[in-house]
């Protein structure tokens, strides 16, 4: 019970942390919050559906926020980025434990990107040892980076299967336009599909406006493909026979690996 008590207790106060990032000279890294759940008092055999503190599963999470020196973050792969080791000061491999739920699997967990930084959780269902002070973490993170974005407006264009235009160097084609049902919804709305053989991630955002200059309210609803055959959808508050289309791309569109190298505790 004490020991349960502790690990609560520790989780509640942590208030700021040290860093060491070894080789990510050119990102600013820095922990932004720890989470330490102990299992529920009473309760020592830890099942799928257990919660403790905060209502979440056992374990520990360390949040920590990367920004480029310079440039914009796209998107991070989860599947090629890694948790190398997640030990404690006491020498504990938080690794080791096996995580029964699915919601703390051991390893990069929530990756929120917003361009100019990205928040990133590290999980592990393992706990720190009595007495453990600090916790070690080394991995790395796969990015996509950005120089910039250019912009490029494509005048009076069909909304209607068939039609093909090009953003710069980026062939373009439309798929699909028309009524549909909306994804986890009986509503219909105006949707268009657009493909390509290259990715589609070069394209950061597509903006519609009808004859008289006016935007039309438009949302990225799905977005995917591979090997040569890429798609994004778009759903359009109205429907459109033509649109002007505004196109923003990101420009020197390349992929880093960023190495981490965590040390973080109770204070400065």
């Amino acid at each position: 019970m004490k020991h349960t008590c502790r690990l609560l207790f520790w989780g509640f106060l942590i208030a700021s942390f040290h860093l060491a990032a070894s080789g990510a000279d050119e990102w600013n890294i820095q922990v932004t919050g720890l989470r330490i759940v102990a299992p529920p008092a009473g309760n020592q055999e830890v099942k799928e559906d257990t919660r403790g503190a905060f209502f979440q599963p056992p374990g520990v999470t360390v949040v920590a926020t990367i920004a480029p020196a310079s440039g914009k973050i796209v998107s991070i792969d989860q599947f090629d980025s890694k948790v190398e080791t997640f030990t404690d000061d006491r020498g504990t491999d938080l690794l080791a434990a096996k995580s029964v739920s699915p919601f703390n699997k051991p390893g990069f967990g929530t990756l929120d990107a917003k361009e100019s930084f990205a928040n990133v959780e590290i999980q592990a269902a393992g706990l720190p040892a009595r007495g453990a002070t600090a916790l070690n973490i080394t991995g790395k993170l796969s990015v996509k980076v950005a120089e910039g974005t250019k912009m490029f407006t494509i005048e009076n264009v069909a909304i209607t299967n068939g039609t093909h235009f090009t953003c710069g160097d980026l062939a373009i084609s439309i798929t699909k336009a028309g009524m549909s049902k909306a994804m986890f919804s009986n509503k219909e709305a105006f949707s268009v599909t657009f493909a390509s053989a290259t990715d589609l991630e070069c394209l950061s955002s597509l903006e519609f406006f009808d004859a008289q200059g006016n935007q039309i309210e438009a949302q990225k609803n799905s977005w995917g493909g591979g090997l040569g055959s890429y798609f994004m959808e778009y759903t359009l508050k109205q429907s459109a026979a033509r649109a002007k289309i505004v196109a923003t791309c990101w420009t020197n569109l390349k992929t880093v690996e960023i190495p981490i190298a965590i040390k973080t505790g109770m204070g400065l």
